[in-house]
């Protein structure tokens, strides 16, 4: 099927996510629902983020309008308010989906209409279109109590059933549905869209005042137990929140991000189905909420991966569906366009049959943090711990497609070898912890392995990953390329903050790998895709430049960390969100969205810059200078 002409993109600045921990949506600050699954992994009955109108949407605004004149969360919860102000008067659009009770297979997305003044023209424009823009949808009526009954579009396993204004057909066959209606100051009309399965029998008519108070005291409860009261409180709450949104209540996993294929450079090919649930991704969203007091995300996580790994680490993926399967064929979506012409459009990822090494010190710092937190130990967990060392101790002499996912050579990526690092080391440490508390939990000469395998990764990584002509640790052994993932060794306390080697490596990338803005890139794409296999460019990569945060800040460049901090976060969307990438050029974001990467590393910056907050759980290191050594210089 070809592709349909490209229409302008919605920036990734006006689109707002909203979700249920089950599915979620992205909402333009137009009033256009551009993004929807029936799960977060799902198949999109709202695609038009990656093509146009036809490829499915919902537009709920005043007639004639476009962007909304005020738009904001209510408060601490993900309960968004939007108003305009037109020639007639002035509406306000309240739009959430509702926490689902254990076990529902319904979603709801409540868009209350609330009158303010004077009396306004309203339109709703009703398009999904099923299979990731491509079926209207079979349609059926389900009868309601007072005369309106709900719109039901039914494609394979998926029901939406849409409450609320009787909508007619729209005037051009094929176009999904409209209605038309006025709100005078003081009436409300509500409109509902439940997502379900199409074998449903029972729609229990919406109830949304009660759900929005529902909504609002559910997330009120979950925000009251934040941790953090540094300066940065309002950016740290925000940031848990939208990762709270990447959580599946129903199976524990965390998805990196809400999207597929929005690129990370404009018309490039680097376009990625992040709607998975990687092992890295996930654990380090987990360290991030369980660091902010947020236990509940983190017991059903570590419940998901005891399962997911099926008691074989040996086999085990670097990255699941939502539900804990392996099947992630990557295909192409042909019939889309892509966001902002950007194709290929994918769904499924080809990563997921990578060796990435790194992967098993992120689950063990994610564990440890877990039960340092005050989480119940877990003899599961414990044999997965022991096992993880096992790997370690394994694997941390082979190549892989490290943190990056290379589609090129296999290599020794030195961020692999740290994380390898860092892992036995967290694990010497709980092993140690354990043998005091009197509940040992493996044999003394698994620490033994563990203690010398640590050892000797750092002994190859000062030796291997070390070029003496750049002066710098380099991405992979042998090479001379940079890269900001390298970072990381400076908060893992793998060495002194006073190592010229450690200090040249944070130097050179804060002025080889910064854009225009100052912001820094991963690293370098070759023109010949000798490093990842591929040929385009990308921006800044965001959570990088939250690294070079804690490493400034921990080498005791305090004032400099902070000021590069506060610059990232002027870089989030009015409502908090952050992509993956930063364009320098265009001066915009770019990346899947909300991306979890970002949003932790937000996090782990906040803490590492506020002596008030709680000490680190994890990657507390043991040569760090104190927070103020800058200012006492």
């Amino acid at each position: 099927m070809p592709r349909s002409a490209t229409r302008a993109a919605t920036a990734l600045e006006d689109l707002v996510p909203l979700g249920d921990t089950r599915t979620a949506v992205l909402l333009s600050t137009s009033g256009v629902v551009e993004w929807g699954c029936d799960t977060l992994d799902g198949s999109a009955h709202f695609a038009a983020l990656l093509g146009g109108p036809e490829h499915g949407h919902w537009t709920l605004a005043p007639q004639g309008t476009g962007r909304a004149t005020r738009s904001a969360w209510d408060g601490d919860a993900l309960v968004l308010v939007q108003e305009w102000d037109t020639d007639d008067g002035s509406v306000r659009v309240t739009s959430f989906m509702p926490p689902q009770p254990a076990g529902s297979r319904l979603s709801r997305l409540h868009q209350i209409v609330e009158g303010l003044t004077g009396t306004v023209a309203m339109a709703s424009h009703y398009a999904p279109a099923f299979g990731y823009g491509r079926l209207p949808g079979h349609v059926r009526w389900v009868a309601r109590q007072g005369g309106t009954d709900a719109l039901a579009l039914t494609a394979g396993s998926v029901t939406l059933l849409l409450d609320g204004p009787g909508h007619e057909p729209a005037a051009a066959p094929g176009r999904g549905w409209s209605a038309e209606f006025t709100v005078a100051a003081g009436e409300q009309h509500p409109l509902t869209l439940t997502v379900g399965g199409s074998g449903t029998t029972a729609w229990p008519a919406p109830t949304p005042s009660v759900d929005l108070t529902a909504t609002r005291r559910d997330w009120k409860s979950w925000a009251s137990h934040l941790t953090y009261q540094g300066p940065y409180r309002e950016a740290v709450l925000r940031a848990a929140a939208l990762l709270r949104l990447l959580t599946v209540r129903e199976t524990g996993a965390v998805a990196a991000a809400l999207t597929t294929s929005v690129p990370e450079w404009i018309g490039g090919a680097r376009n990625w189905d992040y709607r998975y649930c990687w092992l890295r991704d996930s654990a380090l969203t987990v360290e991030a909420l369980v660091r902010l007091g947020f236990l509940e995300e983190a017991a059903r996580w570590r419940q998901w991966l005891v399962r997911a790994v099926g008691g074989d680490l040996e086999q085990a993926a670097i990255m699941y569906t939502l539900d804990g399967g392996r099947d992630l064929t990557e295909r192409e979506l042909d019939w889309l366009p892509g966001y902002a012409g950007s194709t290929p459009v994918r769904v499924g990822n080809g990563a997921a049959g990578q060796a990435q090494h790194d992967v098993y010190g992120e689950l063990i710092q994610a564990l440890v943090a877990c039960e340092r937190a005050g989480m119940p130990a877990d003899p599961d967990v414990d044999a997965l711990m022991v096992a993880l060392g096992e790997r370690i101790c394994t694997v941390w002499r082979l190549e892989d497609a490290g943190i990056w996912e290379v589609r090129g050579p296999w290599r020794h990526f030195v961020h692999s070898k740290l994380l390898c690092w860092q892992g036995l080391d967290l694990l010497v440490g709980w092993a140690s912890d354990r043998a005091a508390a009197g509940v040992p939990v493996t044999a003394p000469d698994a620490v033994g392995r563990w203690t010398q395998a640590r050892e000797a990764i750092k002994a190859s990584v000062c030796r291997n990953g070390y070029s003496e002509q750049a002066g710098v640790f380099t991405q992979y052994y042998g090479g001379r390329e940079l890269d900001a993932a390298v970072l990381l060794m400076a908060p893992a306390g793998v060495l002194p903050p006073d190592d010229k080697r450690l200090v040249s490596t944070v130097e050179a990338v804060m002025r080889d790998l910064v854009d225009a803005n100052g912001f820094v890139r991963r690293y370098r794409p070759r023109p010949d895709g000798a490093v990842d296999g591929l040929t385009d460019d990308e921006g800044a990569f965001i959570a990088c430049s939250f690294h070079a945060v804690e490493a400034l800040a921990a080498l005791g460049h305090t004032r400099e960390a902070r000021t590069l901090f506060e610059r990232l976060l002027a870089l989030r969307t009015p409502h908090g969100v952050l992509s993956e990438m930063w364009d320098a050029d265009r001066q915009q974001l770019t990346g899947n969205l909300p991306q979890g990467f970002s949003l932790w590393a937000l996090v782990s910056a906040a803490l590492a810059l506020d002596p008030t907050a709680p000490s680190p759980l994890v990657r507390v290191p043991r040569h760090r200078r104190p927070l103020d050594a800058e200012a006492s210089a």
